[in-house]
């Protein structure tokens, strides 16, 4: 498949940055604003258009360990600890493992909160410190510590001075001198407060489209997986499970290999949305009132919102949008019906069923696998799933 990385990139980061907001409280764009501070800085090193790329995509995917970090800690929302604890630095680098850089490089998202004397998670100082990683963390300080909506000239100097003051301490000397560089130019500060981001990363870098196969794909989509599950302790395994069961009906009806690698990682990738529902909903004990289904019900448009985006990954996004369809129109988002569905959306919506009811969830426990296949085959007799993938999934899973 050839894959448009730029818009990989920025749709992933929508979904990045919705869970650090909730986590974090982070800014908008949080993780487009440090990927675009940390260019114009990557620019003044002279790297080349390979190397910005390479940086953009470790600055977007900087904190992307926060969410396992958070589920392995008691932490709830407070940034300084969630931040101060290492383990967000060693799932982070562990999740990019198989991203397609076009240079990987070891340790940029492990030591992305070094400081420049040594005082860091890991007490890595100076050189010691990947410039890559001494950029990022600039540019993430500068987008944490200070209000860059409605930015004033008394922000710019509360940011220069707060820059000038920390060099040699959380910053070179020649990071110091690379940031006051950009600072002087007023379009820096007038961009910062842009909230379409994606224009201005492009007039930076251009267009990277590469060909991948589909199981470098399914990697890749494994990263965001982990991720998502990770969001609640009931959900701490569901797309994993349901990948291997879309390839285990996949097999069932001899797919072919590109076509059961696409089902896999639609699985992968239908709940990234969620990453966007608040947790106090998602993990509620209790029956969720209407305006909380409301609520949790937008993660399948917001899946298709980032994944439709992605040059490349048309026919994935719309079997991994479509997983709360129905045959009968009255699904979600879009109310598509029978004749809109192709087979591998029908197979995804009622694998996705079925998978959900064997699980444990915060207002029930699992289900048996009988149980569960009565419950798909009255959605079948109200003509919300097909009846031959609910008889191939009883065969299959029995």
């Amino acid at each position: 498949m050839k894959l448009n990385l730029n818009s990989f990139l920025y749709s992933v980061s929508v979904a990045l940055d919705a869970v650090e907001k909730e986590l974090l409280n982070t800014t908008n764009n949080h993780s487009k604003k440090v990927a675009y501070i940390s260019l114009l800085l990557g620019e003044e090193f002279n790297l080349n258009n390979k190397e910005k790329f390479d940086l953009c995509a470790y600055s977007i995917m900087h904190d992307c360990g926060i969410v396992q970090s958070f589920a392995q800690s008691n932490f709830n929302d407070n940034f300084e600890q969630a931040e101060g604890f290492t383990s967000h630095c060693l799932a982070g680098e562990k999740n990019i493992e198989h991203f397609p850089f076009f240079e990987k490089k070891e340790n940029i998202i492990l030591y992305h909160h070094e400081t420049y004397n040594g005082k860091g998670y890991f007490g890595k100082k100076g050189d010691e410190i990947p410039l890559m990683s001494q950029i990022i963390f600039l540019a993430d300080c500068i987008d944490t510590q200070f209000s860059l909506v409605d930015i004033t000239l008394d922000t710019k100097y509360e940011v220069d001075e707060f820059v000038k003051s920390n060099v040699e301490v959380l910053f070179s000397p020649k990071l110091v001198e690379a940031f006051l560089n950009i600072s002087d130019r007023d379009i820096f500060w007038y961009n910062l407060e842009l909230l379409e981001m994606d224009f201005l990363l492009n007039e930076i870098l251009p267009t990277f489209i590469i060909d991948i196969s589909y199981e470098q794909m399914l990697k890749i989509s494994m990263v965001f997986s982990n991720i998502i599950d990770s969001k609640s302790q009931f959900t701490a395994n569901h797309t994993y499970e349901l990948m291997g069961k879309a390839k285990i009906l996949a097999d069932f009806y001899n797919f072919t290999e590109d076509k059961s690698y696409k089902i896999q990682i639609a699985a992968n990738l239908h709940d990234l949305g969620k990453l966007g529902t608040p947790n106090d909903i998602l993990e509620k004990p209790g029956k969720l009132t209407k305006n909380e289904l409301f609520i949790i019900k937008k993660h399948a448009s917001l899946t298709h919102r980032i994944l439709s985006s992605i040059e490349g990954m048309e026919e994935i996004s719309k079997i991994a949008s479509a997983h709360h369809e129905r045959l009968d129109g009255k699904g979600y988002p879009f109310g598509l019906d029978a004749k809109d569905l192709n087979f591998e959306q029908k197979i995804l919506a009622s694998l996705d069923i079925y998978q959900a009811l064997v699980e444990d969830r915060p207002y029930r426990k699992s289900m048996s696998h009988n149980n569960a296949i009565k419950i798909l085959n009255r959605l079948v007799i109200d003509n919300g799933l097909e009846e031959e993938i609910v008889e191939s999934i009883d065969k299959v899973f029995s």
